[in-house]
């Protein structure tokens, strides 16, 4: 398989998975062109071309040769320059020809992995939040985003990837719609009435389960057990959390709970104050889930996946 199948595979899952409309997404990528064409000298060449094949800025192919032929894969949640060494000492030796591919983004992928936050205005609108409200909102969040990722080493593992020669990929976005959309089907069909209820509910999830033996289970952030559970939302895609005035309003437009990877101490105070339900389901344990799910998809259940950095292989064969 080439790396050029392995990322367009992703994407197109992603996309299938993805809780926005598909015309909202054809619209994003038709926008994406039509700039493209209009741009002249320097801005032409150092536009982004990944923006005209897919709408996630934060999941792409970090180093490596397009056409490559791989037949190994590595997955792992983070990838660094330490882990790609130990690859590297694991691998020489053989004729396999691996492909390591992360979950968080890393060089490219992310520099401006934010763009895909502005999804989440989408996703705010369907629950009921004013159009005005989560545009704005979801704005200010992502320039704050903007600013603190601006000063970071961006490609230092990608460098690592290039001296060591070793293809990296990451899937980042396209992962967490498939969890999302997963926990959604979940939470629709059990239609858990309270919190403790949400909580065996998540806990009958393979991943879930794994992390709990791990010390880290789903837990109750904000409420009480004996809560009802009411209207849910679950949180679990669009690059990293909004503004945490988003939850007064998630509040005001009906949502009761909020099912989350991790929340920030900013966050957790805001909801306290809304009377807003948060189930923290766990953020490495929610990532396993996404990255499974879309690695069932681009590879099938036979294909091998070495686990590293904090991924454990679940196949599941759709029944």
């Amino acid at each position: 398989m080439k790396l050029k199948d392995i990322m367009a595979k992703a994407v197109a899952e992603g996309i299938k998975a993805d809780p926005r409309p598909k015309k909202e997404i054809d619209r994003l990528l038709k926008s994406a062109a039509e700039r493209y064409k209009g741009l002249k000298g320097v801005e032409k060449e150092i536009f982004d071309l990944h923006t005209l094949e897919s709408p996630y800025a934060d999941s792409r192919i970090i180093w490596g040769d397009p056409s490559a032929d791989v037949s190994e894969v590595w997955a792992g949640i983070d990838v660094d320059t330490s882990e790609l060494l130990m690859i590297k000492k694991i691998t020489e030796k053989s004729r396999s020809k691996p492909v390591v591919i992360a979950h968080h983004p890393l060089g490219r992928a992310y520099t401006n992995f934010y763009e895909v936050m502005d999804m989440q205005s989408d996703v705010l609108q369907d629950l009921g939040v004013a159009a005005g409200v989560s545009d704005n909102l979801t704005r200010e969040r992502k320039h704050e985003v903007a600013r603190k990722v601006a000063p970071m080493n961006h490609m230092k593992a990608r460098d690592a990837a290039r001296i060591l020669d070793i293809p990296v990929m990451n899937i980042h976005t396209p992962a967490d719609n498939h969890v999302k959309k997963y926990l959604d089907g979940v939470v629709a069909k059990e239609k858990p009435g309270k919190l403790e209820d949400l909580i065996d509910l998540l806990l009958d999830v393979s991943e879930y389960r794994i992390s709990a033996r791990n010390g880290i289970a789903p837990q109750i952030l904000t409420g009480n057990r004996k809560n009802r559970c009411g209207k849910i939302f679950v949180d679990m895609t669009g690059g990293t959390e909004n503004d945490a005035g988003v939850l007064e309003k998630l509040v005001a437009a009906g949502v009761s709970t909020v099912v989350a990877m991790h929340m920030s101490e900013k966050h957790y105070e805001a909801a306290k104050k809304a009377n807003l339900n948060v189930v923290i389901a766990g953020h490495m344990a929610s990532d396993n889930i996404g990255l499974n799910l879309i690695l069932d998809k681009i590879f099938g259940p036979k294909v091998k996946i070495n686990e590293f950095s904090g991924f454990t292989r679940v196949k599941r064969d759709g029944k």
